[in-house]
């Protein structure tokens, strides 16, 4: 058979955009900073950008980025363990690693290969990997490739420590690499960072917590294992430079035997190009900014719980959370869809998500410090029209 058949034989998507409901790919015109966005020509509010902190348009992060393009050029043009080492790289380390409170940090060209390559880095043969079963793509490939050395995987209930207990209790005795979002990114909900740390305690597991949505956001600007007052106790932490700290790239967090380890052993950083000067230096003016604001609650917390609780009391199916993502739900794929293509129509664009991506059919929501609260009033208006017009149809889950 073919190989390339499957592709030729592939329609789903084109059923989609034969009914002009398609709605991934949408093509942007000019910045996408979780305020306002150009979308096929159109102004639109942004509520689908991970922008949390809306730093990707700061005149001090965009700055940051100019210089250091005219200082070292677009790239890197080399694997950081030969040629691409810039001084850039391991002082955005050493930042990182002083305000998270880790003995140090590596940096990797993207998030979701620092979790690629942390997890089949540490797991091989001998070990044994729990993953909570929403944990994301990026850890569940790790796991992939750490099973493929011989690592045994398991999946614990979701943001359930007592069933990891019990099956950490019932296995043999290996060394386990717990990992888990400090956020999940498509319903918002937080992991119980501090029952975590105690189930791995207790059987001598060690934890990786992958805090992509709430560096930034809790704990200071910390994360979530700030904000669950476990600093110091959670061995590995990860976080991508793509949310909070606007830029591209990502980094893990750990003592510096174990990031001394990873440098030389982990190979999607071996054999990947650094990561470009200009991403670099404006993840770590970000943080800076973050750093120098850590006080402060940020707004995009505020919209997030106005915007849920104006959509519940619409009637619409949303998840609970205190984070800035919300996820709403629908009963089926053409209800999700006709919903997010009115709201684009109307000027607000959310992301559409659907199986296997997430259990469900859903709009995710993202809230920013970017979206004014005007701007959010409109939203709701626009949302209470797509409420009533799905009506009868929809129906929120019991």
């Amino acid at each position: 058979m073919d190989l390339l058949e499957k592709c030729r034989t592939y329609t789903r998507a084109d059923e989609a955009r034969d009914v002009g409901l398609y709605p991934y790919y949408p093509v942007f015109q000019g910045p996408v900073d979780g305020g306002r966005a150009v979308l096929e020509g159109a102004e639109v509010l942004m509520l689908g950008s991970n922008n949390y902190r809306a730093l990707s348009s700061s005149p001090q992060v965009i700055g940051a980025a100019q210089d250091a393009i005219a200082l070292y050029g677009t790239s890197a043009t080399g694997s950081r363990l030969l040629s691409g080492n810039l001084d850039l790289h391991e002082e955005l380390e050493a930042d990182l690693a002083g305000f998270f409170g880790y003995e140090a940090a590596l940096v990797f060209a993207t998030g979701y290969m620092t979790n690629l390559g942390v997890v089949s880095a540490l797991a091989g043969s001998g070990d044994q990997v729990y993953l909570d079963e929403k944990a994301h793509a990026s850890l569940v490939d790790g796991a992939r490739l750490a099973k493929a050395s011989g690592a045994v995987v398991e999946r614990f209930g979701h943001n359930d420590p007592g069933d990891l207990a019990r099956q950490l209790a019932a296995a043999p005795t290996r060394s386990v690499l717990v990992a888990t979002d400090g956020v999940f990114s498509l319903e918002g909900s937080l992991a119980p960072v501090a029952e975590l740390v105690a189930v791995c305690e207790e059987y001598g597991a060690t934890l990786l917590v992958d805090d992509a949505h709430g560096v930034g956001v809790f704990g200071r600007g910390r994360g979530v294992i700030e904000q669950a007052g476990m600093q110091g106790r959670v061995p590995l932490m990860t976080l991508t430079f793509s949310t909070s700290l606007a830029s591209q790239g990502g980094a893990v967090l750990a003592d510096a035997k174990t990031i001394d380890f990873l440098r030389h052993t982990s190979r999607p950083q071996i054999f990947s190009a650094g990561l470009s000067p200009a991403d670099t230096a404006a993840a770590h003016a970000s943080l800076r900014e973050i750093r120098r604001g850590a006080e402060a609650e940020p707004d995009a917390l505020m919209a997030a719980e106005h915007l849920r609780r104006a959509l519940d009391a619409l009637g619409f199916d949303v998840a609970g959370g205190s984070s800035p993502v919300i996820p709403v739900r629908f009963p089926d794929e053409s209800a999700m869809l006709a919903a997010q293509r009115v709201l684009v129509d109307h000027g607000v664009y959310t992301s559409a998500v659907l199986p296997p991506v997430c259990e469900g059919y859903q709009l995710r929501i993202a809230c920013t410090d970017a979206q004014s609260p005007d701007a959010l009033e409109a939203a709701i208006g626009v949302f209470a029209s797509v409420r009533e017009a799905l009506l009868p149809r929809y129906r929120p889950a019991a």
